[in-house]
């Protein structure tokens, strides 16, 4: 059951990857605007040094940007303390995205694996499938394209307009520009998420599974009836703790109770295990199986209805402790609970009813056999 499926990858977490380096940039221009140009150096080389070393000693690997961020600001700010022209100090921000903006596109003219080697090291705890190189590639373009705009509104800025103008292009615009993609991207992300679930094509089975036809997924969340297959995913770290997570309100079933590690649905075509491995890497980010780790073993397999829907429910179980990367649309947060925590929940409406109820099933099997609530049972 090797699988492995595309991790929740976007240009956001290329964003929270690449930016760090301009810290010491942003730190740097906020010093300057309020206490004067020789703090404004001193705080941002102390804070490019600082960073520097954290990452190596944390990393045991010298992050290059924080490295050329911290050197261009000595060199530009000496030569603006010596010479006296502030110039210097203005173009600088403009330098380092030019450095950083030529780096990224020398990456993507190098061969793949030179670019899938830097950015595993860079999105540390998330390995790279060959099937993310073109994302990857389309976020680092998207990056390229935002770089040239900021750095030509930098060198404009700092050529004609004020100091106070200067700052705000310079430092704080960038990340408006930043947030404007990625907001841009989320709200795409909805909505052709939005439109896929129209037309996706669901299963509908009998009792033991065997598919009779397929339907639109509209078709099965009118009600109970209509039974589709459905995979769950529990997590353990192996000391007898359970991974959940509370989903997002909107984004579920109107609810914010916590819920299974993992719920999807199996589409019509699809396999439990290649469902299992979607939602692994779409929702929490993590190939199947973990890098270094198990695979998801089958666990049970239940009948669930309520009033939207019936589902015959594929539970496995997985031995996990992370790293995780949330689907921050649809997962608002997730955590491990012991036993005693999730003892004291239940029956509280902490926990979503369906949670509880396969939380019991689990509990009986555990009667029924020692362990068995931490062992896979019988493949579904």
């Amino acid at each position: 059951m090797r699988l492995a499926m595309l991790p929740a990858m976007d240009f956001k977490t290329m964003l929270k990857a690449l930016l760090p380096g301009l810290i010491p940039v942003l730190v740097f221009v906020v010093a300057d605007a309020l206490f004067g140009e020789v703090v404004g150096l001193v705080v941002g080389l102390a804070t490019g040094i600082g960073e520097f070393a954290f990452t190596l000693i944390k990393n045991r690997k010298a992050d290059p940007f924080v490295a050329a961020d911290t050197i261009l600001l000595a060199v530009a700010g000496g030569l603006s303390l010596v010479l006296r022209n502030e110039i210097f100090f203005k173009l600088k921000p403009a330098v380092i995205e030019a450095v950083l903006a030529v780096s990224l596109a020398v990456l993507l003219v190098l061969p793949p694996s030179v670019l899938k080697g830097w950015l595993s090291s860079q999105l540390r705890g998330i390995a790279l499938p060959d099937s993310a190189l073109p994302m990857m590639k389309r976020s680092l373009l998207f990056m390229l394209g935002v770089l040239a705009v900021h750095i030509a509104l930098t060198v404009w800025a700092a050529l004609s307009l004020s100091n106070a103008a200067w700052g705000f292009i310079s430092g704080g615009l960038l990340y408006i520009l930043f947030g404007v993609v990625v907001l841009a991207q989320f709200i795409s992300v909805r909505l052709a998420a939005r439109a896929a679930r129209q037309v996706d094509m669901l299963p509908l089975v009998d009792d033991t599974g065997r598919i009779l036809q397929s339907l639109p997924a509209v078709n099965f969340h009118a009600g109970p009836g209509k039974l589709h297959p459905a995979v769950h995913l529990i997590i353990t770290d192996g000391a007898g703790r359970l991974y959940f997570r509370r989903p997002v309100a909107a984004a579920g079933r109107g609810t914010s109770a916590w819920d299974s590690a993992l719920a999807t649905h199996v589409h019509s075509g699809e396999t439990i295990e290649s469902a299992l491995a979607r939602e692994m890497g779409r929702q929490l980010g993590v190939l199947l199986p973990p890098q270094g780790g198990k695979t998801a073993q089958p666990l049970l397999r239940y009948k669930w209805e309520d009033a939207r829907e019936s589902e015959l429910v594929f539970s496995f179980i997985l031995s996990y402790t992370g790293p995780f990367a949330l689907d921050r649309t649809t997962i608002e947060e997730g955590r491990f609970w012991s036993r005693e925590q999730i003892r004291e929940a239940v029956g509280k409406a902490v926990f979503t009813p369906q949670l509880e109820f396969e939380l019991g099933l689990v509990e009986r099997m555990a009667a029924q056999a020692p362990n068995a609530a931490l062992t896979p049972g019988p493949r579904p």
